[in-house]
């Protein structure tokens, strides 16, 4: 898309995922070969903080990255919200679809629970990497947010950051 297309378009008209504030470009799916930094928020309070919850949570990052054939660089889950970074790959299955399919489920498996609805925000906030940054710099930029919060002294001590990249 060109730079003058891009300032054309009305902010109203711009797509987002859900009903949420995060603008996506026009006509972008976000399915191609891109690495992208998601963030999705808790609905409310600190739900990742039960270790069941951070566990079932986890396992699902990594299940429907390989059912969606995601590649998946890494993850950290926080008590309050989930940084992942992936790419589509050649997969053709848009980010919007992974996480509706990766939200959807969670938040059915954490009502199964006792969970009360909603689990997630409706939106999530996405960063696609660009030149210049690489899969390893955003991905210790992850694993480092437990150490940023105090919750840590080293990104590894944290049991809900897996990283599958050399940092």
């Amino acid at each position: 898309m060109s730079d003058k297309s891009r300032s054309s378009t009305p902010l109203r008209d711009l797509a987002t995922y859900g009903r949420g504030r995060a603008v996506r470009l026009d006509n972008c799916d976000y399915g191609g070969d891109i690495d992208i930094h998601v963030t999705v928020r808790a609905h409310t309070g600190c739900p990742f903080a039960a270790e069941d919850i951070a566990r079932m949570v986890c396992d699902n990052v990594e299940f429907y990255c390989q059912k969606l054939d995601y590649r998946l660089y890494g993850y950290c889950l926080m008590p309050d919200h989930l940084h992942v970074l992936l790419s589509p790959g050649d997969s053709g299955v848009s980010v919007a679809k992974w996480l509706d399919s990766f939200k959807s489920y969670t938040t059915n498996r954490f009502m199964k629970g006792g969970g009360q609805p909603p689990l997630w925000q409706r939106s999530a906030h996405d960063h696609v990497c660009r030149l210049g940054e690489t899969v390893q710099r955003v991905m210790y930029y992850i694993a480092d947010d437990p150490c940023r919060a105090g919750l840590v002294k080293r990104w590894d001590e944290w049991p809900w950051t897996k990283v599958f990249v050399e940092l």
